[in-house]
């Protein structure tokens, strides 16, 4: 089995420098909803670029990402109501 070179090192830098500027917004701004967004599109750059799923077939890609959002729904849905009751 042989793999075909589908991407470079500079979209490891690209996707590493768009993650730099999404930390930096969420930062600087602070607020819930900017934090909750910036935390989701994060969170797909690194399963599409350096999990290398942006490479793969789609019906993985999808799996993959309803799985990593059915989890992240989950856990706001049980940690919520802690962070209000404090």
């Amino acid at each position: 089995m042989s793999e075909k070179a589908t991407h470079s090192y500079g979209s490891y830098w690209i996707a590493w420098f768009v993650l730099l500027l999404i930390t930096l917004a969420m930062v600087f701004i602070g607020s819930k909803p900017v934090l909750a967004g910036g935390m989701i599109v994060k969170a797909a750059i690194i399963a599409l670029f350096f999990m290398h799923l942006a490479f793969e077939k789609k019906s993985l890609i999808y799996t993959v990402l309803i799985g990593i959002f059915a989890t992240t729904a989950v856990l706001v849905v049980l940690v919520a109501p802690d962070g209000t009751a404090m």
